[in-house]
């Protein structure tokens, strides 16, 4: 990714960055929780359901790729159109409580030195989802953060469902990794920013719902593919970081599914899990 130009004077602070695939049932309501000003960049990786055209009829900024580039590479390519200070890339299925980018942005201002900040990530019904750092980092870091932070506090991985990062900092670590099609490119990137621009931020203040797994419609073939890039992604992230044996561990990992007997009971586990093992085979090549 290249450096990117200064923000304009009159340009906006934030630009709003969402990847949808079959996400016309949810988008519009995220999209009506932003602050007013704030632009929003739409690149939908799916197939044609109506959030193209309502994107163009809302004055949303649109990218079509005509393929699915994947999670990562989509949401580089719409940042590609940012001249803003900052980012935030947000699921078309989550939403902003009022005052969340404010309380996001206050905690930019009050700390220059942090490359990004993460909110609070809520359910539908208002609990709030524990803060969980990236698998990467081992069961030292998960024993560590196993409460919920009560106050802005610096944490070790972002949760890639919402999170406001400088623009400068994306761009300097080359954005999403794009060899990864799914899963674990929000830890990637939260340990590329932490490791070379400065601390990750959580900020209980700002609160974001987020209903997990609803911004697509699942079926057979997604479930599969879901699975697919969980397993290569996640031997490749391992090997990337330097672990030994990624391979043999994500194997165990998957034939303790392949054995389970929700295998026979559940058909979307099943799918599930017959795509991790497809994905487990792929990585070997």
């Amino acid at each position: 990714m290249p450096d990117p130009m200064p923000a304009r004077p009159d340009a906006p602070a934030v630009l709003a960055v969402t990847v949808a695939y079959s996400s016309a049932h949810v988008i519009g309501a995220m999209a009506a929780s932003l602050p007013p000003g704030v632009p929003l960049a739409v690149v939908d990786n799916g197939p044609d359901d109506g959030a193209r055209a309502w994107a163009r009829a809302a004055g949303h900024l649109l990218v079509v790729p005509g393929r699915n580039l994947g999670f990562g590479t989509a949401c580089n390519r719409g940042a590609a159109a940012a001249d803003s200070d900052f980012l935030l890339f947000i699921n078309p299925d989550a939403r902003l409580a009022p005052g969340a980018l404010a309380a996001l942005l206050d905690a930019a201002r009050a700390h220059p030195e942090a490359s990004a900040f993460g909110p609070e990530v809520c359910r539908a019904d208002g609990s709030v989802y524990r803060y969980r750092p990236s698998i990467l980092l081992g069961r030292a870091a998960a024993l560590k953060y196993r409460a919920r932070p009560q106050r802005v506090t610096a944490v070790p991985s972002l949760n890639g469902a919402c999170f406001l990062v400088r623009r400068a900092a994306f761009a300097a670590v080359g954005g999403f990794d794009e060899k990864i099609f799914l899963y674990f490119e929000d830890d990637d990137l939260s340990l590329r920013l932490s490791e070379t621009q400065g601390p990750l931020l959580y900020v209980p203040a700002a609160r974001v719902e987020h209903a997990s797994g609803g911004s697509s419609v699942e079926g057979p073939e997604t479930a599969r593919l879901k699975g697919f890039h969980y397993a290569w992604s996640y031997v490749y992230i391992q090997r990337k970081r330097g672990r030994r044996l990624a391979w043999p561990r994500a194997a165990l990992r998957v034939l303790r599914r392949l054995i389970s007997a929700r295998m026979v009971k559940s058909p979307p586990y099943r799918n599930y899990a017959l795509g991790q093992w497809a994905g487990l085979m792929a990585s070997l090549r």
